[in-house]
């Protein structure tokens, strides 16, 4: 279950470095959930809750995925 804090990974593929941030903003709107994700440099980037994928592990592909390392919320 996602919530706020969650800390998420962005991978954006090619040589572009993966981006850490986290969940700050939930909203439930007629398309679904929009969430708001704030990366480590400050930018905050809108995605569809259901474009964040819970198989970082064992995916290679380019997308956003809840951090596995992460132990709590931020």
């Amino acid at each position: 279950m996602l919530e706020r804090g969650t800390q998420v990974i962005g991978v954006w593929g090619a040589m572009v470095p993966e981006s850490r941030g986290y969940i700050c903003s939930m909203e439930d709107t007629n398309q679904g959930t929009e969430v708001d994700i704030m990366w480590d440099n400050g930018c905050v980037y809108h995605v569809m809750l259901n474009q964040i994928h819970d198989d970082y592990l064992e995916n290679d592909q380019v997308g956003f995925f809840i951090d596995p390392f992460a132990e709590e919320l931020i």
